[in-house]
């Protein structure tokens, strides 16, 4: 997710009053307190904005996947 949050990041430093930045940062935040977020917010972005919104969910969503994979190697294991 490091890629897409440094885009996200420099978006923000860049267009600090864009209520897209705002929804980045929100979007950014939900994801990782596991809280929600509203979808919708997402439809209003130009679309630079919105293609850093996809490209975080991408990586959100392969991460979160390695992790589940990591957990149900080590679950699988034999006891040491």
């Amino acid at each position: 997710m490091a890629n897409a949050i440094k885009s996200i990041a420099k978006y923000i430093k860049r267009n600090p009053e864009d209520e897209a930045a705002t929804v980045l940062r929100d979007l950014c935040g939900a994801l990782e307190q596991g809280t929600a977020f509203e979808l919708e917010r997402l439809f209003g972005m130009k679309d630079k904005a919105f293609e850093l919104a996809l490209a975080l969910l991408d990586e959100w969503k392969f991460d979160r996947h390695v992790a589940e994979r990591r957990l149900q190697k080590y679950l699988d294991r034999d006891e040491d």
